[in-house]
C-alpha cells in the first residue's frame, strides 16, 4: 500500500508541476500578446492622430487659399476695370474678402508650422497694403491697358504670385505632399 500511495503522490506531484509549467506558458504568452496588441493599439491611435491632425491642416490651408483665390480675383477686376463699370457691391465684396482672408488666418497660425503661418501672414499683409491702395485710386485710369502695364499693378501681381507660391509649396510640405507616393 505504501507503493500505491507513493506512486500516487509522484503522479500528482508530476501532474501539478506540469500544470503548473503550462499555466505559466499560456500565462507569459498570454502577456506578450497583451502587450503586442496595447502596442499596435498605441501605435494605430498616434497614426490616427497624425491623420487627423493632417486632415485639419489640410483643410485650414484650402479654405485660406481660396479666399486667397478669391480676393485675387476680385483684386485682378478692380485694377484693370474701369471704375465705371464695377458696382459699389464690388468693391464690398473686395473689402469683405480681405477682412474674411484676416480672420482665416487665425486658423492657419494655429495649425501651423511656423513656415506656412508666416507664408500666410505675408499673404494677408500683401492683401491689406494692395487693398489700401486700390481704396486710394491706384486703379481707377480710364485706360486699363495703362493700369495692366502701372508698375504699381505688376508689382502687386507677381508679389501675390510669389508669396501664393511660397505659401502653396510650404503647404504641401507641412502635408508630405511633396513626398514621392508610398509603393505597396
Amino acid at each position: 500500500m505504501k507503493d500505491t500511495v507513493a506512486i500516487a503522490l509522484i503522479t500528482a506531484a508530476s501532474t501539478l508541476s506540469a500544470g503548473t509549467i503550462t499555466g505559466g506558458f499560456a500565462f507569459w504568452g498570454t502577456r506578450r500578446q497583451a502587450s503586442e496588441q496595447a502596442t499596435r493599439a498605441r501605435e494605430d491611435r498616434i497614426e490616427q492622430r497624425a491623420i487627423r491632425h493632417r486632415e485639419a491642416r489640410r483643410d485650414a490651408y484650402v479654405r485660406f487659399l481660396d479666399l486667397v483665390m478669391q480676393t485675387d480675383q476680385l483684386m485682378t477686376a478692380i485694377w484693370i476695370q474701369p471704375p465705371s463699370t464695377l458696382s459699389p457691391d464690388h468693391y464690398t465684396r473686395m473689402s469683405d474678402s480681405v477682412d474674411e482672408l484676416w480672420k482665416v488666418l487665425p486658423i492657419v497660425l494655429l495649425e501651423g508650422p511656423l513656415d506656412v503661418a508666416g507664408a500666410a501672414r505675408s499673404l494677408c499683409g500683401l492683401a491689406a497694403e494692395e487693398w489700401d491702395c486700390l481704396s486710394d485710386g491706384a486703379g481707377s485710369g480710364d485706360d486699363p491697358l495703362s493700369v495692366v502695364l502701372g508698375s504699381e499693378f505688376l508689382r502687386f501681381s507677381e508679389q501675390r504670385a510669389a508669396l501664393k507660391d511660397e505659401f502653396i509649396n510650404r503647404a504641401r510640405e507641412a502635408l508630405g505632399g511633396h513626398l514621392p507616393p508610398l509603393t505597396a
